[in-house]
């Protein structure tokens, strides 16, 4: 029986050691962000955001209540320094998502996002940033603004 016993908690210390890691970053808050016109030239506001507080990298999903706005875009990035605000993302790398596209994120790695000035889509939209790692928790809501 003890010998039972003992397998069962190796077994179970085994699950609990071994197991994905903690998958719950810390929390963020992504401010409202948008693209305005001022002096002639465009004005991009990015924001960036530090992952931290996870043993394993993580995915999240990026949902728009508005499924045309298509000038969200983002960059994963080890610091958080971001462009100047007449840099446009697309010269700085950084790439497109759209409705439900997925980000793959480290511990302290910062994820920034910035909207791009286009006539094409909707204006404005709401993004929910959710942890599909951590049973779709939601990290965060804001607003992206395209046209001001």
């Amino acid at each position: 029986m003890l010998q039972g016993l003992a397998h069962t908690i190796c077994v179970y210390a085994k699950k609990a050691s071994g197991g994905g890691g903690d998958n719950t970053p810390n929390a963020v808050n992504w401010p409202n962000t948008s693209v305005t016109f001022t002096k002639s030239q465009y004005q991009y506001f990015y924001q960036a955001q530090q992952i931290s507080g996870i043993s394993t990298s993580i995915t999240l999903q990026i949902e728009l209540s508005d499924v045309t706005f298509v000038e969200l875009y983002y960059k994963v990035q080890s610091t958080s320094t971001v462009p100047a605000l007449t840099s446009p993302p697309l010269s700085n790398s950084y790439l497109n998502i759209l409705h439900n596209g997925t980000i793959t994120i480290s511990n302290n790695e910062y994820l920034v996002f910035v909207p791009i000035r286009s006539a094409a889509g909707t204006p404005t939209t709401t993004v929910t940033v959710k942890n599909t790692s951590d049973s779709n928790a939601t990290l965060d809501t804001f607003t992206a603004t395209t046209r001001t």
